[in-house]
């Protein structure tokens, strides 16, 4: 429950449909919570949980076009690389609560970020699509 506002706020960047949005998130924090002796016991729950949204997304928007033009990062970038674009440039949230929110350390978001600046900027010159559209 702590995260929810922020699993809320980056699924409807995702998703782009409030009500579907909140829905998603509630069927996570339910996976969440039936989970929980689990979740607990691992290395890093707030990772697990976050694998959990990460999924039930997928899976809400899996075979449909993009539900979003956010959603082309996803199919350009890995998920971990994508996620933290998003979570920096889209909910403008620092590394240190990027890092929080996926259940990494901070270096982790720095370099992931880097990463994806690189692959983008290569992506970029050989796309069609707009820069400013991506994110």
């Amino acid at each position: 429950m702590h995260y929810q506002d922020r699993y809320l706020r980056y699924t409807r960047v995702r998703v782009a449909d409030p009500g579907l949005s909140r829905e998603l998130v509630e069927a996570a924090l339910g996976s969440v919570a039936i989970n929980w002796a689990g979740l607990l016991a691992s290395r890093c729950p707030a990772a697990e949980a976050w694998d959990i949204l990460g999924s039930v997304i997928a899976q809400a928007i899996r075979g449909q076009a993009a539900a979003s033009l956010c959603n082309v990062v996803y199919r350009i970038l890995p998920q971990m690389q994508a996620d933290v674009v998003v979570l920096r440039h889209r909910l403008s949230l620092s590394d240190e609560q990027a890092a929080d929110l996926l259940g990494v350390e901070e270096p982790v978001v720095t370099s992931q970020l880097r990463m994806a600046h690189r692959t983008m900027s290569r992506h970029l010159e050989y796309s069609p699509i707009p820069a400013d559209t991506i994110v």
